[in-house]
């Protein structure tokens, strides 16, 4: 009797616990911008939690039906849940980038992708186009009253926090130039001594070569930024994040090992 009840058990389990097509649709575009307030609520949304929670990630993963070679070359986003009175709302827009505005006219994939995507011609048409598509696809900020949407190698994108609406890249008062990189993965100093123990967010950009220079922007609460470093290390470096002390950045140069450079 044991025996075929646990032979029964065991031909009633299924083989997998989850099912792939729940899994493909993360491979999927979300076309439509909502604006909504969430009416289905399991439990109570504090009274007291004011606030909005912000979001971003690759949001279209095709252009004109033609899909994209990875998620990470996948136009940004935004969302955002905002919470007041113990009501939750929801909104999310495309960040409207030269380059998404450019392919959504023309229904065709433009730019080559970091991360593999080609355009259509062939490795012709691809292999001396250099131009890159800012994407804002990777971060998302609330820093001095700005909301920006961030992407590793490019400017950032100035959002209206309310609509979400794109207002445009922002040169961060002409510190920053066109073309220039301002990196996706900033950190808060939430007492820094050169400004009197105030907060402020640093963040890096680098510019490969035979050398690699990393230059790092420090910005005080009013968005500005009120010191800036460079320095060169030898050889070509991809760098992904970093980290900070009271006195130093820590970078992780990537070859065959992992060699830690302070500025």
């Amino acid at each position: 009797m044991q025996s075929f009840q646990l032979h029964e058990h065991a031909t009633t389990v299924p083989i997998n616990s989850y099912q792939l097509e729940d899994w493909q649709k993360g491979y999927e575009s979300l076309r439509e911008e909502f604006d909504y307030w969430i009416d289905q609520v399991e439990g109570e949304i504090p009274p007291d939690l004011e606030g909005t929670l912000f979001r971003n990630g690759p949001g279209l993963l095709d252009v004109g039906g033609e899909p994209l070679q990875h998620p990470f070359d996948g136009d940004g986003m935004i969302c955002a849940i905002a919470f007041s009175q113990g009501k939750a709302h929801f909104r999310n827009r495309f960040i409207r980038t030269e380059g998404f505005l450019a392919e959504q006219k023309a229904q065709k994939i433009l730019y080559r992708g970091v991360f593999g995507t080609q355009k259509s011609g062939g490795w012709l048409a691809n292999a001396f186009d250099f131009r890159l598509k800012n994407i804002a696809n990777t971060q998302v900020i609330y820093w001095g009253g700005k909301l920006l949407a961030l992407w590793e190698a490019a400017e950032p994108h100035r959002l209206d926090p309310k609509t979400l609406e794109t207002i445009g890249i922002d040169y961060l008062d002409g510190v920053l130039k066109p073309g220039s990189a301002f990196a996706a993965h900033p950190w808060i100093d939430p007492s820094c001594a050169e400004d009197g123990g105030a907060p402020c967010l640093v963040n890096f950009s680098i510019k490969p070569g035979l050398s690699t220079t990393i230059t790092i922007f420090e910005l005080d609460e009013q968005c500005k930024v009120v010191r800036q470093h460079a320095r060169a290390v030898p050889g070509f470096a991809f760098i992904h994040d970093f980290a900070i002390t009271p006195n130093y950045c820590i970078f992780f140069k990537i070859r065959f090992t992992s060699t830690r450079c302070r500025l």
